[in-house]
């Protein structure tokens, strides 16, 4: 197998490693790049497969637990992923989880627009992601290919999570 080390990257190696890593990155740089709010919710939503969680708890407690619930998961989502291991200065600049869950109950429908869509996309780059690593494990690809196909895979998912959606006709009723 081809040494990692020795290719020349634009991001961490765990981006090229992990897919979690590369969705992390993909998360900071769509935050980075200005994103509106509601595709960097309904991106941090997405990524963590946090709606079946949070919808459960309808049944039980109604809507306003429903927020409260989501909100929790997505602060804690954040929370951990980037305390433990990304960029803490994206809470610190502002975006705190706070401002996401309040962001959430007033934006709801135009998060939740997005997350299917950004869900589909998540689950095709993972898929993606996968071949490229097995390709890379198989010696098919060295590190420096590896490195240009995850860059562009990243590049890819991006473009897509910033693509304009559009409006729902249904909003008017």
């Amino acid at each position: 197998m081809a040494d990692s080390d020795k290719a020349h990257t634009a991001y961490p190696a765990d981006v090229y490693e992990a897919f979690d890593a590369f969705m992390q990155q993909v998360i900071k740089d769509v935050y980075d790049n200005g994103a509106k709010r509601a595709e960097f919710v309904a991106l941090v939503i997405a990524s963590g497969e946090l709606l079946p969680m949070a919808w459960g708890r309808v049944r039980k407690t109604g809507v306003k637990e429903l927020a409260m619930g989501a909100a929790g998961v997505v602060a804690l989502r954040v929370g951990l992923r980037y305390l433990l291991g990304g960029p803490l200065g994206m809470i610190l600049t502002g975006f705190t989880a706070a401002t996401l869950v309040a962001f959430f109950w007033s934006n709801q429908k135009d998060v939740m627009r997005r997350v299917k869509p950004y869900k589909q996309v998540i689950r095709d780059s993972h898929e993606k992601f996968d071949d490229i690593q097995a390709r890379y494990q198989d010696g098919r690809y060295d590190a420096g290919e590896r490195a240009l196909l995850v860059e562009g895979l990243l590049r890819r998912v991006i473009g897509e999570i910033e693509a304009p959606r559009p409006e729902e006709p249904s909003d008017k009723g």
